[in-house]
């Protein structure tokens, strides 16, 4: 083999070992990552009563926090300044930002991935869920309409993403007059269009608790207020529903979709049949409505 080919041959495979020491690495941060996350969790679950009634609880818990995230966003630094072309890791530390609420650090890491990989569905996906979570919190919508065509994006480059599916119709639901006008169409048909986004998330996912409940829930948006189909939407998503928690929601939002058209009676047989605690406040406010009702003089 003449020297300059087998030259050429060896910084193939140099750079093969590189690419994947470097995949190894990134593994081996993301695990670091998911562990920290499910770590400071079950700290925030085990001390939830105390750090809702201390304030210095409180403060303790989110320095410990601090000190336990601090390495790993050390790694994914590290990692970036060696690899700044790696895409992936900057979707990846993009998401570590959110969790000690760097907002415009997120939203700066995904759209140098999308300078890399244009076509990073998951990068797109984040930055719309993103700025519209930044939308709700500040009750600003200056980004909504940058987070619409992210997601129509990622949708065109992964269509059988449930996640994204999902997503673009609860962007759609939370923002509905400015969608109403990017989209050129009226509210209402907003509201049609996020349930049929979400027919397609669940048709890719049809055992997911959560793309069912939130469809049942749009039609609380639609007018007249279709009766029959939002009951049937909630009957769905019982039937797949797992856990005690999510049979006691579809409990209740059964109820109310049957207190918003006017079947009082059926309010109070559904009510009856929660089990727990958790949302058992909601559930007060009403049945006290329905009694309410019930008790007008009738014309």
């Amino acid at each position: 083999m003449p020297h300059f080919l087998f030259f050429i041959a060896f910084s193939v495979v140099s750079l093969r070992l590189v690419a994947a020491d470097a995949e190894k690495e990134f593994a081996q941060i993301l695990q670091a990552d998911n562990a920290a996350i499910t770590q400071i969790t079950s700290w925030i679950h085990n001390n939830l009563d105390r750090i809702q009634e201390n304030e210095t609880e409180r403060d303790a818990l989110a320095l410990r926090i601090r000190d336990r995230l601090a390495p790993i966003r050390q790694q994914y630094l590290d990692f970036l300044k060696r690899h700044p072309q790696h895409a992936r890791a900057r979707v990846a530390y993009g998401s570590f930002l959110t969790h000690i609420d760097h907002r415009q650090g997120a939203i700066d890491q995904w759209k140098q991935a999308l300078k890399t990989d244009p076509k990073n569905a998951a990068a797109l996906n984040n930055l719309a869920i993103h700025l519209g979570t930044i939308a709700l919190q500040t009750r600003q919508t200056r980004g909504i309409q940058e987070a619409f065509r992210a997601l129509d994006k990622a949708i065109q480059l992964n269509p059988k993403e449930p996640l994204y599916r999902h997503n673009f119709a609860t962007l759609l639901c939370s923002f509905r007059q400015p969608a109403a006008r990017y989209y050129k169409i009226k509210p209402q048909q907003i509201t049609q269009k996020a349930i049929g986004e979400y027919d397609a998330a669940i048709k890719l996912s049809p055992k997911k608790f959560e793309y069912a409940a939130d469809r049942a829930e749009a039609f609380l948006d639609l007018i007249p207020f279709p009766h029959a189909e939002a009951i049937r939407a909630w009957q769905a998503t019982l039937a797949i529903a797992e856990t005690p928690d999510e049979r006691d929601w579809a409990y209740l939002q059964t109820a109310i979709a049957h207190f918003k058209g006017e079947q009082w009676n059926h309010v109070t047989s559904t009510l009856k049949r929660m089990t727990g605690e958790h949302h058992q406040a909601l559930a007060g406010q009403l049945r006290q409505a329905t009694e309410a009702k019930l008790d007008e003089p009738k014309p």
